[in-house]
């Protein structure tokens, strides 16, 4: 990383970076301290201790209530869905997070996103997916406070929705889900100008939200299956 791109960079995207490489080296959660020493030795002049530095190497010591500070939950690495504390001093990054450490690794002063030239229908459903609260709870390891109710919402049904229903919403899922894969290609893209970017993982793990509802509720969705009057 080069040094301009190092100081156009604000101190939550730096962590991120710092959080990213210890992932990409196998760190999967990460501990607090791993993150301590990984953003002071990528920025030092961020994450190093004011008013002390080792003459001997011009290198400064790490300031762990620095990164401890900015991993707080009301802090904007959290608090944006970037970083999830997934045990005792143990973190790792979310989806979002890891797309949006590679959009930085790329940057040179601008980042390369594209407004997705999604259908109407396509990008409301996708919105829709995106914003439910199965998809924040499971973002959030909060995989005990999944209910049934959260599946229905997610797959767009009713606890009395017949077998041919819950076949064709998700079966319109899918699709929703495979025709905006086919739109981004791969990249980075936003819904409008300036807003929030997604890319493929983030449909993946669109994907895998259905599938964890899947397991978790599945003598629920036997019941629906087997329900083969529409109007019941």
């Amino acid at each position: 990383m080069n040094d301009v791109h190092k100081q156009i960079l604000s101190a939550p995207e730096k962590l991120l970076l710092a959080a990213f490489e210890l992932e990409e080296t196998g760190k999967r959660p990460f501990s607090a301290e791993d993150l301590v020493v990984a953003a002071w030795k990528n920025f030092p002049d961020t994450f190093g201790l004011a008013g002390y530095r080792d003459a001997s190497n011009d290198l400064s010591y790490p300031d762990s209530n620095r990164v401890f500070a900015e991993i707080m939950g009301s802090k904007p690495i959290r608090k944006r869905g970037l970083l999830v504390k997934v045990g005792s001093k143990m973190y790792q990054l979310t989806e979002a997070g890891r797309d949006q450490a590679r959009i930085l690794q790329n940057r040179k002063g601008t980042t390369s996103i594209e407004k997705a030239s999604l259908s109407r229908e396509i990008e409301k459903g996708l919105k829709r997916l995106f914003a439910s609260k199965a998809a924040e709870k499971i973002k959030n390891n909060r995989y005990e406070d999944l209910t049934f109710y959260d599946a229905c919402a997610f797959w767009r049904i009713s606890p009395r929705s017949s077998a041919i229903e819950l076949e064709g919403r998700i079966s319109l899922l899918l699709n929703i889900i495979e025709s905006s894969r086919k739109v981004i290609q791969g990249k980075m893209a936003t819904f409008e100008h300036g807003g929030q970017p997604f890319g493929s993982s983030d449909l993946d793990f669109l994907l895998q939200v259905h599938q964890r509802l899947s397991e978790k509720f599945q003598e629920e969705m036997k019941v629906i299956q087997k329900r083969t009057d529409e109007r019941a």
